[in-house]
């Protein structure tokens, strides 16, 4: 009986994930909307978007409360630094 306990337990540590949770890289630039071209921005939106899906799945994993603060207060600054260019982008015409 404390055989099979002792494969039981081993066969569930097996299945937990092993791997640390990885935190994406927020974008390393975004464009200045009031001279950036539509391209410019789409590019920027795309890159933005990839690091908002990377990083609601490194929230999602992550399960230490003091990175999930870091990462969603990361997330926040990126996001409004995004729309503050968007504005600008727009305000252009």
């Amino acid at each position: 009986m404390m055989r099979f306990v002792s494969v039981a337990i081993l066969c569930a540590m097996g299945s937990t994930p092993l791997i640390a949770c990885e935190k994406p890289k927020a974008p390393s630039s975004i464009p200045d909307g009031a001279t950036a071209s539509k391209e410019d921005m789409l590019a920027a939106k795309k890159a933005v978007d990839a690091f908002r899906s990377g990083m609601e799945e490194y929230l999602a994993c992550e399960k230490n409360f003091a990175n999930l603060d870091a990462a969603q207060n990361e997330l926040s600054k990126v996001a409004d630094r995004f729309n503050l260019q968007i504005r600008a982008f727009k305000a252009k015409g």
